[in-house]
């Protein structure tokens, strides 16, 4: 297991084709369970002082699937609650 206090540390930014970039170590990458498909939201504070990078699970189809199924089928009460 990983100690997630031994992946915090200083990070240099880099120049990537026309963007600049942070790197992942491989040990960042494997407590993170990412791989190249892995989405992140990227949040700045107002000061810009701080970059928090905050990982999006994605949603599992049979869920969003079973809440589509949901609002087809009570359609009518979903466009009655929208007004409200």
């Amino acid at each position: 297991m990983i100690n997630p206090e031994k992946l915090n540390g200083p990070v240099k930014l880099f120049k990537n084709g026309n963007s600049y970039a942070f790197r992942l170590s491989k040990s960042d990458r494997e407590f993170l369970n990412a791989d190249g498909e892995t989405t992140f939201e990227k949040i700045i504070s107002p000061d810009g002082k701080e970059v928090t990078f905050r990982k999006i699970e994605q949603v599992r189809p049979n869920v969003l699937e079973a809440a589509n199924e949901l609002f087809d089928e009570h359609e009518d009460l979903m466009k009655r609650l929208e007004n409200l």
